[in-house]
């Protein structure tokens, strides 16, 4: 049994506000960043597209730092964790993944069904583990 986050990259706009319910709900310091936002794009810089217009693409990943803790705290106390709560396109879903009733089999199971990719991050990128990816190829 773990708990992991799923998360959609197709549901992802790259609004960076699971960063900043982490910080505020967490008490952060403001250089603190428990979950950043990495845009793909050209590498020319933060929201620069790839490609040439028209045909334009850009995406966005969040990264969960090694410092996160999936809001232990306050999941113990019988709430979520802020990110999740507080994410405006449902982009973020978090359980038990032996929980076939779990936010987050249930998300991996309709990601599943939509053909998508799952993955992890691999280590040389020292991230937090028990993060699951989604992307539609």
């Amino acid at each position: 049994m773990a708990k992991k986050m799923l998360v959609d990259l197709q549901r992802c706009i790259g609004c960076w506000t699971c960063s900043m319910a982490c910080k505020v709900g967490n008490g952060l310091d403001d250089e603190d960043y428990r979950i950043t936002v990495r845009t793909n794009g050209s590498g020319a810089g933060i929201d620069r597209p790839q490609g040439i217009y028209p045909n334009l693409r850009m995406s966005w990943q969040p990264i969960y730092q090694k410092s996160c803790t999936f809001c232990a705290e306050n999941v113990a106390e019988g709430n979520g964790q802020y990110c999740v709560m507080d994410c405006p396109t449902q982009a973020l879903a978090w359980g038990d993944d032996t929980d076939p009733e779990s936010a987050y089999c249930q998300g991996v199971q309709r990601c599943l069904d939509l053909h998508y990719h799952l993955f992890e991050l691999p280590a040389r990128e020292g991230t937090r583990a028990n993060v699951t990816y989604a992307v539609r190829e």
